[in-house]
């Protein structure tokens, strides 16, 4: 079994940088409770596919090379929280223009695995950057969030989707590529 994602992985020195910069900010709001997804680790889930074997992960790789898609641009914008309410479990930056075409490469995928036991949630284009064990001061990091619902992180161009495996360690997250898609 693998545990494996479809992803677009930022690239851009100075998106990562801003975002790295942007995570020290909501790590000293929220305190010791948040856990920042390393630089090498910053990307955006397309889909997960959580434990696959080794036919479904085939399958994953053919759905892969089918997509169309041509080249075009990102613009990482605006932070926030899920799953909201007040309630704080993952911190992300938002993709503003780009979204729908994340959203077409998304849909494209799914339409392809319908024989795998995806999960059905809405998908909503956004980079992962800290997730949340407990918050030690929350009206600081929802001031922090709020502050940066509209901060522009910077752009990037896309031109791969990336079929990733992870593997858990104590340190956190170990990604590597199983098969990659360049359009």
């Amino acid at each position: 079994m693998v545990r494996a994602f479809f992803a677009v992985d930022l690239e851009d020195e100075a998106v990562i940088s801003n975002i790295s910069s942007f995570q020290r900010e909501v790590l000293r709001a929220g305190g010791e409770g948040l856990k920042p997804v390393e630089r090498e680790n910053l990307h955006i889930t397309l889909i997960f596919l959580g434990e696959i074997n080794e036919p479904e992960v085939a399958v994953a790789s053919r759905a892969l090379e089918t997509i169309e898609a041509k080249p075009f641009e990102i613009e990482f914008r605006g932070a926030g929280y899920f799953p909201g309410g007040g309630r704080v479990n993952v911190v992300w930056v938002g993709v503003k223009a780009g979204a729908e075409e994340l959203k077409n490469l998304h849909n494209q995928l799914k339409s392809k695995l319908r024989n795998l036991r995806l999960e059905n949630e809405k998908f909503v284009p956004h980079v992962t950057v800290c997730r949340v064990k407990f918050i030690k001061n929350r009206n600081s990091l929802l001031e922090v969030l709020s502050k940066h619902v509209d901060t522009l992180f910077g752009k990037q161009r896309v031109e791969k989707v990336v079929l990733k495996k992870s593997v858990l360690t104590a340190s956190g997250p170990i990604y590597s590529d199983i098969a990659v898609k360049t359009f």
